[in-house]
């Protein structure tokens, strides 16, 4: 469980924090009067990239809904929050959540090999298997895109990538706003 949380926490903070935009604060027109923000490197997210985090995503509101089903607590909304901000029925997001089950084992059983590799400390080979461990995960989520975008209807793939675009793209993250002036208090008579 707190492995599950954990990986979230770094998935999160991997793709959000190092992919936010670099001058957010030019992109929207503020001035300099207006709150200051802290500038982080540009870096675009792939739309496999955001595949991934998508799946990954809704396979843990799947097992989380399990979890509540298997306590007699009502886990349908969580396991269709993502399917219903789509619009699909339970036949069009079907394939969605075949396709993020199957990733998110596998991804979890490349994190166990990377784990046992870790734990022998750094070696002449531990960077390579490492690195191969990383492409076998990449070649694992370009697979299941190639599935989704062969199974879902061809308006479905528009819908979702428009989705993933706007919700899981970290052009659209809040960034941090640190104010350049004390915030006024209201004085009420």
């Amino acid at each position: 469980m707190a492995g599950k949380t954990r990986y979230l926490s770094i998935l999160t903070l991997l793709s959000v924090v190092p992919l936010l935009s670099a001058s957010p604060a030019q992109s929207q027109g503020i001035s300099a009067a207006q709150p200051s923000v802290a500038a982080v490197p540009s870096q675009a997210a792939s739309l496999a990239h955001l595949y991934w985090h998508f799946l990954m995503y809704q396979d843990h509101l799947d097992t989380k809904a399990s979890e509540r089903d298997s306590q007699g607590k009502e886990g349908k909304l969580m396991r269709k929050h993502l399917q219903g901000k789509l619009g699909f029925s339970d036949a069009e997001f079907a394939p969605i959540r075949t396709s993020s089950a199957r990733l998110a084992s596998k991804v979890k059983s490349l994190d166990a090999q990377a784990v046992q590799i870790r734990s022998g400390g750094p070696s002449s080979t531990s960077h390579g298997q490492l690195k191969a461990l990383t492409a076998q995960r990449q070649a694992y989520i370009d697979a299941e895109v190639s599935y989704l975008k062969q199974t879902l209807a061809p308006d479905k793939i528009g819908v979702l990538e428009a989705f993933l675009a706007r919700y899981f793209s970290p052009a659209n993250a809040v960034p941090h706003v640190a104010p350049t002036q004390p915030v006024p208090t209201a004085v009420h008579p």
